[in-house]
């Protein structure tokens, strides 16, 4: 029994992981299925961002695939929940 406990230790490590990636790669694409922020608006009446879930206002936003990223993906800061991306303007670029 003693030698196929490190077997077992080594399948339930890739089975965690797999799980893991499995979650990351799916909160992934609902990020990306999200609607726009004029469609969000549209669909749910409001004429400023809040929260269809709760109904709070505060909404936090983050890149959607890094922190610098220009599209941005917007979530509710009280409950997580995703609401809606939009494409950040870039930056005006200074000639020196």
């Amino acid at each position: 029994m003693s030698r196929f406990l490190p077997v077992l230790f080594l399948i339930g490590l890739f089975f965690f992981m797999w799980l893991f990636l499995y979650a990351h790669q799916r909160r992934e694409k609902q990020k990306r299925a999200l609607p726009l922020r004029e469609d969000y608006l549209a669909a749910h009446g409001h004429d400023e961002p809040a929260c269809f879930a709760c109904g709070k206002g505060p909404l936090k936003d983050e890149g959607l695939g890094s922190g610098q990223d220009s599209r941005r993906v917007v979530s509710c800061e009280g409950c997580n929940t995703l609401l809606y991306r939009y494409e950040r303007p870039a930056a005006p670029e200074f000639e020196s």
